[in-house]
Order: structure tokens, then C-alpha cells, then sequence
């Protein structure tokens, strides 16, 4: 019967081999909802308690999320502060100095004399470095870093044994809108299956239901395996952190600045608005970039009318969805990741 749902794509042998994970993690999601649902309160970007100021150490903010969370357009809000410095998606700079890498981004990394040879150092005096020369170069005694490199891994890296202030915001967007883009991404059978395999594997105790129900249900447990990852490694860290959802950034952009900063030790400037008048220095999605230099934000809700209802409902009814929402004390509204009230 399951050879027959995954019409050939993985044998009896490799879904056994699942099905014995699932075993041994049977209470593993319910491990995550239950540690979320602990420290709810203490993750929106209303609660100030977190965070505490270091005067000792440069600040640095790594904005977290998936792909296509709107990192860009966050970090270019947060860094047209007076006193930031966006220095883009600085995890991708060994691959975007080499001119000859085609990537979807503008970068500065090569124009910008503040990144030069960046790479001759060791990654974890990369922060440092850049705060000490955008200082010299802007005039600014402590300029606090913004990076959108978005993944937990980097933080791991560039942080390792490092003395820094640092901050973490987590940026969540409705996963139907997710769900719509990685099946345009991933768009031929050999990709699908590649990722219907991965997510299992990183989802054991979800595997039986990745590997025989729909892409739908591959893209879901996607989603939240990355966002699980964020807020596992935010709440075990202890680092001081915040939780912003895309729809709050792009419908309510000022309120949640407002909102925001104060969490990174700073003040909302007005000035953050017009965030395509200041200097670009880190990189601007190519597609975005036009906007950016009319400071427009453009919502993104292509989902609402591309993705089928069926797979919305699909996504609303996911209880794994529904759990891990409730825990960051949101869930699902008709535009996108509203609070519960």
C-alpha cells in the first residue's frame, strides 16, 4: 500500500528505516510545542525584559528566518537607523566577492572598501572588523551590526567564542506563502523527491506522513522544521531575542519598529521609513531593488490567489501548524500570521 502512494519514489527498505525513527521520537514534537509554549511571553517584540544593554561589547542584530521571510526588506528598516549598520546577507560574502557567481542580489562586497579582504580573517573577528571600520568611515563611536543572514548555523559560526552584545529577531511569515514559493521552486519530480527525502530525514517524527502524503505536506513540515530550529536555538541560547511576523513588517511597519528597536537598545527614527534615501552597503534583492530605492514596500500575497484553497486548508488544518503558532502566541488570518488577541 505505501509502495503504491509513492509510486516508486523510495523503496520499502528506506521507509522502514523511517518508520523505526518515528518510534524512538514519538513525543518529539510535543516536546517542542510544550518548551514554545513555556516562553511565549518572553519572545514578542512588546516585552522589553529580554533584552538588556551592553555597553562593553558592539552590538550586533542577525536577523533569522527562512528564505523568502523578507529578511531584505527588515533589514534594510532596522539598519536606516542613524546608528546601524546593514552589512546585508553577510553569510553569502565568500560566495559574492567572486564576481563570477550569479546571484539574485546586489552586492557591495567588492565596491565597498569597509568589506575588503574580509575573508583573510578569521569569521568570528568579521563583526568587529566591520563596526571598527564603519566607525572610522561614518563617524559613528559604536555602530550596532545588522546582519540578515538568517541561519542558526551562521550564528554558531560567526559568534563562536566571540565578545559581542548580541540580539536575534526572529522573522516568521505565513507558511501558506512559503508552501506557494517552494513549489514554484522546486518545480520538476528528481528536486521534489530530493526534498521529500531531506525534510523526512530532518523530521523523523513526521516521516510516515512526509514521504507518503502531498508536496503540500512535504512543504509544511518544512517550514516548520526551519522555523522550529530558530526558536529551539533562541530559547536554549538564552540570547536576548524578538519575534516579528512579515505581515505586522509590511501592513504595520511603523508600530512594530516602534515596537522593535527599543528590543535592540535603540530608538524608532522616522528616518527608518525612508529607508531607500541612506546608503546601501551590505546587498538588496535585485528584484526589490527599484523599491528599495523609492523606500516602497510591496506586500507579497501572491498565495491568497496562486496557491489552490484546497492546499490552504490543508495548511490550516495541520495541528503540528496550529500547535507551533499558538506556542509564539500567533496563528492563521487572511492576510498572513496574526497575534491571538
Amino acid at each position: 500500500m505505501v509502495k503504491s502512494r509513492l509510486s516508486g519514489e523510495i523503496s520499502m527498505s528506506i521507509l522502514g528505516r523511517f518508520v523505526c525513527s518515528i518510534r524512538s521520537l514519538d513525543t518529539g514534537l510535543q516536546r517542542w510545542s510544550d518548551r514554545f509554549a513555556a516562553v511565549a511571553g518572553s519572545v514578542d517584540v512588546g516585552d522589553n525584559s529580554v533584552m538588556q544593554s551592553s555597553q562593553s561589547k558592539h552590538r550586533v542584530v542577525i536577523l533569522l528566518g527562512t528564505n523568502y521571510s523578507g529578511s531584505h526588506l527588515l533589514s534594510h528598516l532596522v539598519s536606516a537607523h542613524s546608528q546601524c549598520f546593514g552589512v546585508g546577507e553577510l553569510h553569502r560574502y565568500e560566495q559574492l566577492v567572486d564576481t563570477s557567481n550569479q546571484a539574485p542580489v546586489v552586492s557591495q562586497y567588492n565596491a565597498s572598501p569597509l568589506f575588503h579582504n574580509l575573508s583573510e580573517q578569521p569569521v568570528e573577528q568579521w563583526y568587529a572588523t566591520l563596526a571598527q571600520r564603519f566607525s572610522a568611515d561614518q563617524g559613528i563611536v559604536a555602530p550596532v551590526i545588522v546582519d540578515n543572514s538568517k541561519k542558526v548555523k551562521w550564528v554558531k559560526r560567526v559568534t563562536g567564542g566571540a565578545q559581542m552584545d548580541l540580539r536575534l529577531v526572529h522573522l516568521i511569515r505565513d507558511p501558506r506563502a512559503l508552501v506557494l514559493r517552494w513549489l514554484n521552486t522546486y518545480d520538476s519530480e528528481k528536486r521534489r523527491r530530493t526534498q521529500r527525502l531531506r525534510v523526512a530525514r530532518r523530521v523523523p517524527a513526521r516521516a510516515a506522513q512526509i514521504l507518503t502524503g502531498s508536496w503540500v505536506d512535504v512543504f509544511i513540515y518544512k517550514w516548520l522544521r526551519e522555523n522550529r530550529q530558530i526558536s529551539d536555538y533562541m530559547t536554549q541560547s538564552k540570547v536576548a531575542h524578538a519575534v516579528v511576523t512579515y505581515r505586522d513588517v509590511v501592513f504595520d511597519t511603523q508600530a512594530t519598529l516602534q515596537k522593535l528597536m527599543p528590543r535592540l537598545g535603540l530608538e524608532f527614527e522616522p528616518k527608518q521609513l525612508r529607508f531607500g534615501e541612506g546608503n546601501t552597503f551590505g546587498t538588496t534583492k535585485t528584484a526589490h531593488a527599484d523599491a528599495v530605492k523609492q523606500s516602497e514596500i510591496r506586500p507579497d500575497l501572491k498565495w491568497q490567489t496562486q496557491l489552490d484553497t484546497s492546499a490552504q486548508r490543508v495548511v490550516a488544518a495541520n495541528k503540528d501548524v496550529v500547535r507551533y503558532l499558538a506556542a509564539l502566541n500567533l496563528r492563521l488570518g487572511d492576510d498572513g500570521l496574526i497575534a491571538n488577541t
